[in-house]
């Protein structure tokens, strides 16, 4: 890595930072609102691994901190998020807990704001739920274009504008990674390594 950067401009971001380089899927202000005025709902932010749903959902989480999120893994159980006493609740990768659970978990919490790759619809209506989807599918160039300058910006020394990503490059990185932003950052990671 050069002395532009004060660290690699596409390693990890804190949550704190995820306001300043993210270009939401969503219109913030509608969800929060359609989570705020239903009587119960589901969220899911639905796509492939790699797509950004994990970074939206800390995003909107961090705009409703008075809930709690989980971020789910091949141990995680249940219980926490049951036992947890929020009657909204933001999971990622629900689909580590089976189908009973995710049913017994939508039934038990007013609104349950998660992260999977298949829809879980079905789960939803055995648990007499309403069901939002938010697709995570497809890339805009020049939405990618500004996420991945903001990092520039965000990483570097100078507080001014001062490398930017070219249309062709953007062009080039969407012919080989398609909307896998996952790839791009970490393909990008080691080129700046």
């Amino acid at each position: 890595m050069n002395n532009r950067f004060k660290y690699n401009p596409f390693s990890g971001i804190l949550e704190d930072d995820i306001e300043k380089i993210l270009v939401p899927k969503f219109n913030l202000d509608n969800i929060v609102s359609k989570i705020n005025n239903s009587d119960s709902l589901n969220i899911e932010f639905l796509g492939k691994q790699g797509r950004g749903k994990t970074t939206h959902l800390i995003y909107l989480q961090k705009q409703m901190t008075e809930y709690p999120i989980f971020l789910l893994n091949s141990s995680s159980t249940i219980t926490d998020i049951i036992n947890d006493k929020a009657s909204i609740v933001f999971i990622d990768s629900i689909h580590h807990l089976n189908i009973f659970d995710r049913i017994r978990l939508f039934k038990i919490k007013e609104k349950v704001i998660y992260t999977t790759h298949l829809s879980r619809k079905l789960d939803c209506f055995l648990a007499r739920k309403d069901n939002y989807s938010i697709k995570f599918k497809g890339i805009d160039k020049e939405i990618l274009r500004e996420v991945l300058n903001k990092r520039l910006q965000l990483a570097s020394y100078k507080k001014k504008k001062q490398e930017t990503f070219t249309e062709n490059e953007i062009k080039l990185l969407i012919q080989k990674f398609g909307d896998n932003y996952r790839g791009i950052i970490n393909y990008l990671y080691e080129k700046y390594q």
